[in-house]
């Protein structure tokens, strides 16, 4: 049962954190940054505050995660699924195209994620 929870928090921690950096990237799009006050000025979007709410959210359900499992387990498992949350934000929002090679990392990111659950949860 424990087990179900921390892949729950992992995968909502990835789903926040994620979609909190894909709404601060949307407004960074349209502000470039170039001078303090630019800083300034998407810091006091309410855009930005909402995705900086997300992560921080994000890390209170990271918070439980780890409070529930082991540090091995929870650090690579709640970051690769971050990692793919992103790379799919990117693919489908913003365009980005990936590589052959990127592919395959990401399969090898994924297969690794497998093996540290499977091997963790003994």
């Amino acid at each position: 049962m424990n087990f179900v929870i921390i892949i729950f928090c992992c995968v909502m921690y990835a789903l926040l954190n994620s979609a909190g950096a894909s709404i601060i990237k949307s407004q960074l799009q349209t502000v470039p940054l170039v001078s303090i006050r630019s800083y300034i000025q998407i810091l006091l979007n309410v855009k930005v505050i909402g995705g900086f709410s997300l992560i921080f959210v994000s890390a209170l359900v990271l918070f439980k995660a780890l409070s529930l499992g082991k540090f091995s387990l929870i650090g690579p498992m709640s970051n690769g699924i971050n990692f793919i949350c992103t790379i799919t934000i990117g693919y489908f929002f913003f365009h980005d195209r990936l590589s052959v090679y990127q592919i395959f990392g990401l399969f090898l990111i994924i297969t690794g994620i497998l093996f540290i659950s499977f091997n963790g949860n003994k």
